[in-house]
């Protein structure tokens, strides 16, 4: 039967008995003959065909519904029992904001691979407003990145790492750069080049400005430039006005490259990173390891005794 049910789920999501035959590695006629002992069975037809596709029936959604759960079950089982089998032999699955993964994740791993260099180890950089959703949809062991929308989840476990502050950055031949009372409104004249920014950030921030604007009835801001990569908004930031985004632990390399960081007092603008991890779920062996990595980890690159190249 759960054969049967991987079956009805292919068809179910390429719409066609060909693409589905060749997704689960067997022929199609072998894929309709399942499908019919199937309907057979429960008396009901699961899918209407078509040449140009199939679609499930009221019956067939039914199944769907209820065949997913079920292999959802069912992987999840085999999870737990990868998990109790230990850290050597098991697969560690972290999603990462790009604000991590550019700065110091990738330092919490080595420390991570340095104890178990036997464990297998899958990063994937992800927005971090998608962060969540990949937890809840098993897709990851853990996160880590920005934790402060995550209310309405009270499944997810969330270990906060200390605030940091951020600065405006801009390239030393700004037309800002000499003004020493600056106020938002001068700011909002340059388009802002960086990510999506979170709710408690977009709140500070000018509706509608050069700098960018308010999306999602105001939930985040859309940046005027929208760029993840950190080395990409430096090279933005040197070669025109756009202002930058960048943590004040970097200040040192950012006078090195030749930015300038406005003197623009913003306390809201700061860093609300956590590791996270769902509390309803077995925990992979691997997880108070990293934890305590990236806790290291980061502490390192922000108090400047660690080096990033991706940093502006």
């Amino acid at each position: 039967m759960l054969r049967r049910l991987e079956m009805i789920v292919a068809i179910d999501q390429h719409r066609n008995f060909g693409r589905a035959a060749r997704a689960l590695g067997i022929s199609q006629p072998s894929l309709t003959r399942a499908l019919q002992v199937l309907e057979a069975e429960l008396g009901v037809r699961l899918f209407e065909r078509d040449r140009a596709e199939c679609q499930p029936t009221e019956f067939g959604r039914i199944m769907l519904t209820r065949g997913r759960r079920i292999l959802s079950e069912l992987e999840e089982a085999r999870r737990e029992i990868a998990l109790l089998q230990g850290l050597e032999t098991g697969e560690f699955r972290i999603g990462a904001a790009s604000f991590v993964t550019q700065l110091w994740l990738g330092a919490a791993i080595g420390k991570l691979m340095a104890g178990h260099p036997r464990l297998k180890v899958r990063s994937t950089e992800r927005p971090w407003y998608q962060l969540a959703d990949a937890l809840m949809a098993s897709e990851v062991d853990v996160a880590v990145g920005e934790a402060s929308e995550l209310g309405a989840t009270p499944e997810i476990v969330v270990s906060r790492l200390p605030r940091r502050p951020g600065v405006f950055i801009c390239r030393t031949g700004h037309p800002l750069v000499g003004h020493n009372d600056l106020k938002m409104t001068d700011l909002a004249k340059y388009p802002l080049a960086g990510p999506m920014l979170p709710r408690r950030i977009a709140n500070h921030l000018p509706a509608q400005s050069a700098m960018g604007s308010l999306t999602d009835g105001g939930l985040s801001f859309h940046p005027a430039i929208l760029c993840e990569s950190f080395a990409g908004i430096g090279d933005l930031v040197e070669a025109s006005d756009a202002l930058g985004i960048s943590p004040r632990a970097s200040l040192v390399r950012l006078r090195q490259r030749g930015f300038a960081v406005l003197p623009f007092d913003a306390p809201w603008l700061c860093t609300e990173q956590a590791v996270m991890w769902r509390g309803d779920r077995m925990n992979h062996p691997a997880l108070k390891t990293f934890r305590d990595a990236v806790r290291r980890c980061e502490a390192a690159a922000m108090s400047g005794r660690a080096s990033s190249s991706g940093n502006p």
